[in-house]
């Protein structure tokens, strides 16, 4: 492999990581605030509109994760199958 490609992919991975840092940042701010009068904890009814936000992007961020994790598994298993 290339130095470049080796670098794209770190680079890749740093992001992926810094993205799920980000939201597990921002979501302890609903931990700070969190008010049991509110309803549940981790319902959506506790949560304000922005947290609301974070989570659904949080789990649409693991979606693609998987989706992405699938298709370089299938990518490697027809490099191995195609020799």
């Amino acid at each position: 492999m290339r130095f470049s490609k080796i670098l794209k992919i770190i680079l890749f991975v740093i992001f992926d990581l810094l993205i799920f840092v980000f939201c597990g940042i921002y979501m302890m701010g609903y931990d700070d605030f969190y008010n049991e009068s509110q309803g549940e904890y981790f319902s959506f009814s506790s949560m304000k509109t922005e947290y609301k936000m974070v989570w659904g992007f949080y789990n649409f961020w693991i979606v693609l994760n998987c989706l992405l994790l699938f298709y370089i598994i299938y990518r490697v298993y027809r490099k191995v199958t195609l020799k």
